[in-house]
């Protein structure tokens, strides 16, 4: 329910006003009346005011400097100018003081009715637009814990997001972490199978272990959580401090301490055994897959699968050297993309694989088999899922492969790859090509065994199966010619050899090629041919 403010020094005015509109019609069942500038800042002050009329021309404040205090204090109010004053300069100078209207005295009850309503509408989608965008931002802060979870299980699977990216999600997400700091991971194992667990005590137990972590270490670091593909839970931890020359050493004494602070308050707290590794030093987001996986390979190491070791402190000479192909198991993987037919994105993954195989492992048989065989593989997958032997579809790519040529060299492996990806596309594009044909084809027949009806678009993909825009579109990528005008076509030739070949005349003409307005016939065969049908048959006859 909107509030109005009427200002004018004569009492007439607004006392008229106030009384003669039907305002409560607008959705306005509070309406003020103010007879100076003065008097109008007061009830201002009071209420909540949404639409304020005013006069320009008053003793003290006129209406134009009550209008720009109004913008300067109450943005949201809105301002009409109700004055005899036709002047176009203070025409200019109201819109500079963001007035929403400009009335000229005398202005009729429906004129006043209209322009006012106009404003109502403005407010209401204004306040509708603002209920929405806090909805959304409060469903999405209710969803801030899970949002940030999924981005850290991104990053620990080795996706790639450009740094500005990156940035961008994290201010959405409210991240305290911030690119280029000094970031340390930790680890945590529960004891116990959770097999019995459902998924939502699984998530409550998760999110208590990592609220009882982000208190223990409050007081130094910033934490950020999320559970990996091993259901281990993963910390990112960033000192709070500014990071300075030799605090590393200290911030280190600190996390040994406040680690065995973490596991003893799980048992307390929770009622739960874990196991916890402390990891290595890194900067955000550079070393973060770095620090993961060396996490992995070191919890294998000190825990294995034995259940009752508490806590492992990584000493620095225990950072492993990680030199696995990054390329080739990180997200998204390559199967996926072939199962997509994405086939830029494919070739994308397959550039990147090779870069790094012939940057880092050009001289490393091992590095070079392992790239293969897995392409190898997700060659094979590939063409299974799509119902062909591999071997049908690549011929003698395939036999290069079984005897292992590509494993030679990168340069060897690089030109078995590119090969096989072409055969693979070219395939999947000839199928795709076929299919729609098929389509073109079945829609072709249906518009030729009934060309004398009144053919729609809609009833030929009904015939076939297939939603008209997705048909209208196939049909033109696939002939270069609407479907419309495809049939359009075929009526008109049939038009015009009846005309040449017959005595029909042209209404039944029309009816015979599906047009029961003759009319309309006439029009259509014009444009098609220059000439009426009647004037084709008698130069043609």
């Amino acid at each position: 329910m909107l509030q109005l403010l009427l200002v004018d020094d004569e009492m007439n005015v607004v006392d008229t006003l106030a009384v003669t509109i039907d305002w409560a019609d607008m959705d306005i069942h509070r309406v003020h009346r103010a007879y100076s500038a003065s008097e109008a800042m007061n009830i201002l002050a009071l209420y909540p005011i949404d639409i304020v009329i005013t006069d320009v021309r008053m003793p003290g404040m006129d209406g134009l400097e009550l209008s720009r205090f109004i913008y300067e204090h109450w943005k949201h109010t809105k301002c009409m100018l109700l004055t005899a004053h036709a002047d176009f300069e203070y025409a200019q100078t109201a819109i500079q003081n963001n007035i929403c209207d400009y009335l000229l005295k005398p202005v009729s009850d429906e004129d006043l009715i209209k322009r006012v309503s106009f404003v109502v509408e403005t407010i209401r989608i204004a306040k509708e637009n603002h209920e929405a965008y806090n909805r959304a931002k409060h469903a999405m802060r209710d969803h801030l814990p899970r949002l940030r979870s999924e981005l850290l299980y991104d990053l620990l699977q080795g996706s790639r997001i450009s740094v500005n990216r990156l940035e961008e999600k994290m201010n959405l997400l409210e991240m305290p972490i911030r690119l280029d700091n000094h970031i340390v991971m930790m680890m945590i194992r529960y004891k116990e199978q959770f097999s019995d667990y459902n998924p939502f005590e699984m998530s409550l137990i998760e999110f208590a272990i990592g609220n009882l972590a982000e208190e223990t270490v409050e007081e130094y670091f910033h934490v950020w959580y999320c559970k990996d593909v091993h259901d281990y839970l993963v910390l990112v931890l960033m000192p709070k401090e500014p990071w300075e020359q030799g605090q590393q050493e200290r911030l280190h004494i600190h996390l040994k301490r406040l680690t065995n602070q973490i596991q003893l308050n799980i048992q307390h707290y929770l009622k739960k055994q874990v196991s916890i590794l402390l990891g290595h030093w890194g900067v955000f987001p550079g070393d973060i897959s770095k620090l993961y996986s060396n996490l992995l390979l070191l919890f294998g190491k000190r825990f294995g699968s034995e259940k009752d070791l508490p806590i492992y402190i990584a000493d620095k000479d225990e950072m492993a050297d990680i030199r696995s192909l990054e390329r080739l198991y990180e997200s998204p993987l390559l199967m996926h993309l072939l199962e997509a037919g994405s086939w830029e994105a494919v070739s994308n993954k397959l550039t990147a694989i090779l870069e790094e195989l012939e940057s880092d492992w050009v001289k490393s048989p091992e590095h070079i088999t392992s790239v293969f065989f897995n392409l190898f593989a997700t060659f094979s997958y590939f063409a299974h899922k799509n119902g062909r032997m591999l071997a049908d579809m690549i011929d003698t790519d395939y036999m290069r492969g079984k005897e292992l040529a590509p494993i030679k060299t990168v340069g060897h492996l690089k030109e078995w790859v590119w090969n096989v990806i072409g055969k693979l596309e070219q395939h999947s594009k000839n199928e795709i090509k076929s299919a729609r044909m098929v389509a073109v084809k079945e829609a072709q027949k249906y518009i030729l065994s009934n060309l004398s009806s009144d053919i729609s678009v809609q009833a030929i993909s009904d015939h076939i199966h297939l939603h008209p825009a997705y048909l209208s579109k196939l049909y033109k990528l696939e002939t270069g010619e609407n479907i419309s005008d495809y049939m359009t076509r075929l009526k008109m030739e049939k038009a015009r050899k009846l005309l040449m070949s017959s005595t029909k005349k042209i209404f039944e003409i029309s009816i015979e090629v599906g047009y029961q307005n003759p009319h309309y016939f006439i029009k259509v065969f014009k444009k098609h041919f220059g000439t009426t049908p009647q004037e084709y048959r008698n130069t043609h006859a």
